[in-house]
């Protein structure tokens, strides 16, 4: 039998090795600290763009219509209601002391067209002022609040 030459087998003798020459595992290996950072960078990138991108997609084609009437009048509630319940329409309010009225509405189920026909129906003569982006004209808003004097 001489010839025969056996694989040293490391898994065997593993244990015994590791307690003569001192080695003690604690803690979490590099692999398993380096996987939970990358989680965590991970999950805070998420926690703050997600709820951007849902914003994002819930108002990407929302636009604002305002209009003013032709005789400088505060709008009628039958006429915001009558814009309001209109197809493709978000919220129509009366701004600016009334004499405003601010249509947010989805560009791809209505537009300005179709508000000219329930003013037509209510006998009013309104002129659009201003066609904006929803976003555009929040961000707008924003930006006006932090001038306002308290």
């Amino acid at each position: 039998m001489e010839g025969i030459i056996m694989a040293y087998d490391l898994e065997k003798y593993r244990a015994k090795r590791e307690k003569v020459l001192g080695v003690r595992r604690r803690g979490l290996s590099f692999g398993a600290a380096a996987a939970l950072v990358a989680v965590v960078i991970i999950l805070g990138l998420g926690l703050v763009a997600v709820p951007r991108i849902i914003s994002y997609f819930s108002t990407r084609n929302l636009d604002d219509a305002i209009y003013k009437q032709a005789q400088s009048q505060t709008w009628e509630q039958e006429v915001v209601a009558g814009i309001e319940g209109l197809d493709g329409v978000r919220k129509a309010v009366a701004d600016n002391h009334g004499r405003r009225l601010v249509v947010t509405f989805d560009r791809n189920e209505t537009g300005p067209e179709k508000f000219k026909v329930v003013f037509g129906r209510a006998g009013i003569r309104a002129e659009l002022l201003n066609r904006v982006g929803h976003r555009e004209r929040m961000t707008i808003l924003e930006k006006e609040a932090e001038f306002e004097t308290p």
